[in-house]
Parts: C-alpha cells; sequence; structure tokens
C-alpha cells in the first residue's frame, strides 16, 4: 500500500473515530507530510509503500529530527513532529500495515512548560470594550465581545468556543463543553457571559439552529481561530498591551484570578479540563505572593 493511501485512511480515522479538531487534523497532515518530502528528497525514492516504512531504522528518524533542527523549528514543532509520526506508525500497527519498532525508541527534545503571561483585570475589560471602537460592524464587534468574555469568564481554550453549537448553550446554567481527548465537561455560565453571548446572537444575520455554530464568520462559516488571534492582536496593538495578550491568555487570566481569589486547585482542573492536577499545579507559580498572605492568614501556627 502506498504511503499516500495510508494517510489518508489514518486521517480519515482521526476524523471520524478520534474526532480531533481541524486545527489537529491540519498540523498531523503537514508534519506527515514534511516527513514523506524528507524521505523522497534524502533516499531519492520513487515509491513509498508500507514495506518500505516497517523497516525504516532509528537512525533515519534522528536524521530527519536533525534536519528539523537545521531548518530552525523549536523544539515545540519537534516535539510535534515526534508526536505526529508515533501517532501514524501506531495506527499502522493495529490495523497491521507496518509494524516499525525502531519509532518507540525515538525520543522528543524537552519541553519546559511555561504560561502565557496573565492580562489584569482592568486590561481584559478594556479590551472587551476596544471592540466596539474598531469594528464599524455591530454584530461583529458583539461577537467578539461575546467570544472573548465567554473564553475569560469559561477558561475555554480558542478551539472549544469555537466548536460551539447552539445546542452546546440551549441550558443556561451551564455550559457543555468537547475538551482535548473528546472529555466532555459542564461549566457554570454567568449571566454576564449569557447577556454578551444573547446580544450577538440577537443581531447576527444568521438562522441560529441547534446543530449551526454560534461563532461564525462574514459568510456564515464557522469562525476561524485565525480570524479570532487577528482580533484580538488588534485591539491588543489599539490598546498598548502586550504581544502575550492572545486567546489562551483570557483562558490563562480566568485560572490565575480565581486562584488569586482563593478558589481551590481542584475546581480550577475541572474547570479547566485538565486531565492532571499537575498540569494545574503551573498556575500556583504565577501568584506565590497571594498564595503566601492565604497561607499566613489561615494556618494556626502562623497566628
Amino acid at each position: 500500500m502506498h504511503i499516500t493511501k495510508i494517510k489518508e485512511l489514518w486521517l480519515d480515522f482521526l476524523r471520524s473515530e478520534r474526532r480531533v479538531s481541524i486545527n489537529t487534523l491540519e498540523n498531523y497532515n503537514r508534519d506527515i507530510s514534511f516527513f514523506i518530502d524528507f524521505l523522497t528528497k534524502t533516499k531519492e525514492l520513487k515509491k513509498i509503500d508500507a514495506k518500505f516504512l516497517n523497516d525504516i531504522s532509528i537512525s533515519t528518524f534522528r536524521s530527519f529530527l536533525a534536519h528539523l533542527t537545521r531548518q530552525n523549528k523549536s523544539n515545540v514543532s519537534i516535539a510535534r513532529n515526534v508526536s505526529s509520526l508515533k501517532n501514524f506508525f501506531k495506527f499502522m500497527q493495529q490495523n497491521e500495515i507496518a509494524n516499525n519498532q525502531a519509532i518507540q525508541i525515538l525520543h522528543s527534545p524537552k519541553i519546559p512548560k511555561k504560561l502565557s503571561k496573565s492580562i489584569a483585570t482592568v486590561d481584559v475589560i478594556k479590551l472587551l470594550e476596544s471592540f466596539n471602537d474598531l469594528i464599524k460592524e455591530k454584530w461583529i464587534a458583539k461577537r467578539d465581545i461575546a467570544l472573548f468574555t465567554l473564553i475569560y469568564g469559561c477558561g475555554l481554550r480558542i478551539s472549544e468556543a469555537l466548536n460551539l453549537n447552539i445546542s452546546d448553550i440551549s441550558n443556561n446554567d451551564v455550559l457543555r463543553i468537547t475538551g482535548k481527548g473528546n472529555k466532555e465537561r459542564l461549566i457554570p455560565i454567568l449571566d454576564i457571559i449569557k447577556e454578551k453571548v444573547f446580544d450577538y446572537l440577537k443581531i447576527a444575520p444568521f438562522d441560529f439552529k441547534p446543530n449551526t455554530p454560534v461563532f461564525r464568520g462574514v459568510k456564515g462559516a464557522r469562525l476561524t481561530p485565525r480570524v479570532a488571534e487577528r482580533d484580538i492582536a488588534m485591539a491588543r496593538d489599539y490598546l498598548g498591551l502586550p504581544q502575550t495578550t492572545t486567546p489562551h491568555s483570557l483562558r490563562h487570566s480566568f485560572a490565575t484570578h480565581l486562584l488569586a481569589n482563593g478558589t481551590d486547585l481542584r475546581t480550577i482542573q475541572e474547570l479547566l479540563g485538565h486531565s492532571s492536577l499537575s498540569t494545574t499545579q503551573l498556575y500556583t507559580k504565577v501568584d506565590m505572593g497571594k498564595i503566601i498572605e492565604n497561607y499566613n492568614s489561615a494556618h494556626p501556627h502562623a497566628k
């Protein structure tokens, strides 16, 4: 079987069975295509089939990583390529297409865990209010206000917010979110968030049915992350906020502000949809001053 056919089967599996996001699917496709291009040029191959994939040595995989390094790819990008390769070869093994064991000993570069910088509450408010000044089309301004109020108010990933359909927000008390790994969680939704979302839905020029997207572009299709990021960048530059002000920094600010006001880590973990508490514990590093203050006021030996 030719590698192009294998890749098509794999991507279809990810799309239909694993239900990965469009962004993730595009990244997987790009990474494997880059690997195919590397093999074609370095091995001078006219055909890459299952037998060849089965016999690729660890030295070839390592040469590919070295090639990525020479292309000035970051460790984050290289680690994602390794993850994509392992997923692709695991699919072939599970479907008895090829069984390459060398891929199992390929290691990713170490990635230090880091977080986006939190945005001060006053700057979040200014950011949300700025869309009325920057965007002439009223429904688009309200759309952006609703979207970013939702991300900040519920701690959503940009992909989670943009993947919402009308049926997901039909319950006025909670928001139903499908996150990474197709894991579902329920998040309480504040009145101010509902207000901003429904303000947008009332004037947007579309017919909103249960299975249609909440957030749409000018032509009615589901809004893309690129457009959302572009609009944040426009507001950020207008207000003179740092380059770290992004949709994801709003999610980070949600967690940081909850932590600063005494919310326990387990609750934040559940709201963010983290599978591991260790990921959520990273947020303790950003507001240690507040944690020490709470500790000194609450611990019996500190009194």
